[in-house]
């Protein structure tokens, strides 16, 4: 059962390691816009903890056979939402998927 958990919580740390970027960069902004420097911090803090997050997840998760399109889909958000971390992996999924 723990190698179960495993598995869903890997996925689940990517999606939520994303979803925690995005919110991360939006708290910051609110900080940047308001000139509340705690909510700077926290949004930096966030994104931080997220980068860490997709990074631990991507590293379980392994060699995982890649769709382009998802690839590409999680590139244009990638640059949409400010996350070099999409945008990198995003290309690489493309990449990785259309092979050589």
């Amino acid at each position: 059962m723990s190698s179960n958990t495993t598995d869903e919580n890997s996925s689940a740390s990517m999606l939520h390691g994303h979803a925690a970027y995005v919110a991360g960069a939006v708290k910051e902004t609110i900080g940047n816009i308001s000139g509340s420097e705690p909510w700077q911090t926290a949004g930096q803090n966030d994104k931080s903890a997220a980068v860490d997050e997709m990074r631990a997840a991507k590293e379980v998760s392994g060699s995982q056979t890649q769709n382009p399109t998802v690839g590409r889909v999680e590139e244009m958000v990638g640059k949409g939402v400010g996350c070099e971390g999409m945008v990198e992996e995003g290309g690489a999924a493309k990449a990785e998927a259309m092979g050589p």
